[in-house]
């Protein structure tokens, strides 16, 4: 039996649709329902809390537990909530892996991976804390180095470090997903200096799946393709047939308007100007997986996007 959590969220949805069509047995622990589930063939379990005695019933020995839930809180308002979901929720799934056995496959983020300004950035052989004024980085830093000594200590898993995600069956929707909604909705766009590395949600789900059977215990970025905000609104413009007026805006403006939003944050402007340049090669050689063409993925999303979120 596989176990999921996060399975309402972006990639833990498309995981549970990428297992249940290889005919796998999946089990999703959730803390309510959600209409991303409807209609999958999947044993929904409920808990608000999801405490201990609530994960030991529910995780049998020899289950292979996919933990994908988090609390991504990119406006930094709520460190409880991130720290109870992020680092206390990892590490009870973590003891219960240890003590019955189970395949352990951990989405983390590259957001905890330390970077050069510039370079092709890899897998450390090592991970530190990494401290930040995110809530969400710090948390997942925090969790993601439990899982590193765990994994050095007997655990049996993989760690896996997905760059930005984009991609079907976004209901929420994402970060991505508001973004890619934004610029189709809208004539008029204002770009900003800097850029990300996307991959295809539906590349993550097969690369967990590929992690799940393996017998190899590591820590594996998964990345896609690097873009720039303005060469990503371009493309959706072209693939679009829109015709869009793109205004480049300076930064110290733009995080001087942020002041004032209650859509973005300073983190998000920061995040943009960092190093994206993320290597892939392990992803490829150890869980076989390459990287959707960006067109591919962008193309299919909007349609998507268009199907569940019309104008």
């Amino acid at each position: 039996m596989y176990i999921v959590t996060g399975a309402t969220g972006h990639i833990g949805n498309n995981v549970v649709r990428y297992l249940t069509s290889l005919g796998i047995p999946v089990k999703v622990l959730v803390r309510k329902l959600d209409p991303s589930l409807e209609n999958l063939n999947v044993n929904v379990c409920i808990s608000p809390y999801f405490d201990d005695t609530f994960l030991d019933i529910n995780i049998a020995e020899g289950d292979i537990i996919i933990h994908c839930a988090a609390y991504i809180d990119l406006m930094n308002r709520d460190l409880f909530q991130s720290y109870r979901t992020n680092v206390q929720l990892t590490k009870k799934l973590v003891n219960i892996a240890i003590k019955k056995k189970n395949r352990f496959v951990y989405l983390s983020s590259v957001d905890v991976l330390p970077r050069s300004k510039k370079g092709l950035i890899k897998e450390p052989l090592d991970l530190s804390i990494y401290k930040s004024k995110s809530y969400y980085k710090t948390t997942k830093s925090i969790a993601t180095k439990y899982v590193m000594n765990a994994l050095h200590q007997g655990l049996d898993g993989m760690i896996l470090y997905p760059s930005a995600v984009v991609g079907i069956h976004d209901y929420k929707p994402s970060a991505a997903g508001r973004e890619l909604l934004h610029i189709i909705n809208h004539k008029v766009i204002f770009s900003l200096r800097g850029g990300y590395n996307f991959i295809d949600v539906q590349d993550i789900a097969k690369a967990v799946y590929q992690a799940s059977i393996s017998s190899v215990n590591d820590h594996i970025i998964l990345s896609g393709h690097d873009i720039t905000i303005r060469e990503l609104y371009e493309k959706v413009s072209h693939l679009t047939k829109q015709s869009k007026w793109i205004f480049p805006l300076p930064t110290l403006l733009v995080r001087f308007a942020i002041m004032f939003s209650k859509t973005y944050s300073q983190m998000m402007i920061t995040t943009i100007h960092e190093n994206y340049h993320y290597d892939h090669q392990k992803m490829t050689e150890v869980l076989g997986i390459s990287p959707t063409p960006l067109d591919d993925t962008l193309l299919k999303t909007i349609k998507w996007l268009d199907q569940h979120y019309p104008k």
